[in-house]
């Protein structure tokens, strides 16, 4: 069911809820994004056959999905494309190496320091890109290191 969901989400088209889809697909992606590395920590693989498991596998789940869209894509900018690429492959190999020599004790610290850095990225690209740093934007960045480490701390 949970699958099916998934896959009616991928395939549907922009209508006026548009934000509304976008919302649910967010939400989807942090239950997803939060739970395959809790099950790849106990899977025993080590950091570099882990990521690249975990990325042959991603790709037999994805390929079919992608294939349908070959040919519908016009302005790539392949530059990009190997830079986010790269970024990808990194922090894969790190996050993976991190989760097979974690302990399930310090395992969700470590998670909870890299969605903390993930999440600071984008947060400050939008400040740079809507001008600046409101006073709404700091306490937000004062909250999330503050929850970062009531977070962290046993």
């Amino acid at each position: 069911m949970v699958v099916s969901f998934c896959i009616r989400c991928l395939k549907s088209t922009p209508t006026p809820k548009v934000m509304e889809s976008l919302q649910v697909k967010a939400l989807l992606s942090g239950v997803f994004f939060g739970l395959w590395p809790l099950f790849m920590n106990k899977s025993g693989l080590s950091g570099n056959l882990s990521a690249m498991t975990f990325s042959a596998l991603v790709l037999l789940f994805v390929a079919p999905f992608a294939i349908g869209e070959i040919g519908h894509q016009a302005d790539i900018r392949w530059s990009l494309v190997v830079i986010a690429a790269s970024f990808g492959a990194v922090g894969i190999v790190c996050f993976n190496t991190m989760l097979s020599k974690a302990t399930p004790q310090s395992l969700g610290t470590l998670f909870v320091l890299m969605i903390v850095i993930q999440t600071a990225i984008p947060a400050i690209y939008q400040v740079i890109k809507d001008g600046g740093l409101t006073p709404m934007k700091g306490a937000g960045f004062v909250l999330a290191a503050v929850a970062a480490v009531l977070l962290t701390k046993g």
